[in-house]
């Protein structure tokens, strides 16, 4: 599933912030992922298609990946688990 958004601005401004947590959100929601609220986000890494990656850290403890394409659309990628099991990538090493 994917999501259209306006750009990828997690730290830009407080509005541009809010509209990247709600497409999280929505995509997360959409491939049946139970994340009561969003407590952080963190870039983890660029795929070769020049996708940017990002972990979503959920208050309830899930901890997933969504994928920004390069068009700005959003799509969910995977469990935290299972990006490190496939390719020893942490989404959050220090916390």
């Amino acid at each position: 599933m994917r999501v259209a958004w306006m750009g990828l601005a997690l730290a830009a401004t407080p509005a541009l912030a809010q509209l990247a947590l709600q497409a999280f959100e929505i995509v997360l929601a959409r491939a049946g992922v139970s994340c009561d609220a969003i407590d952080r986000t963190q870039p983890i890494g660029t795929a070769s298609s020049g996708d940017t990656l990002v972990a979503v850290a959920c208050k309830n403890g899930e901890r997933q990946v969504v994928r920004i394409h390069k068009n700005n659309s959003v799509s969910y990628m995977t469990t935290c688990s299972e990006l490190k099991t496939r390719t020893g990538i942490a989404c959050f090493e220090n916390q």
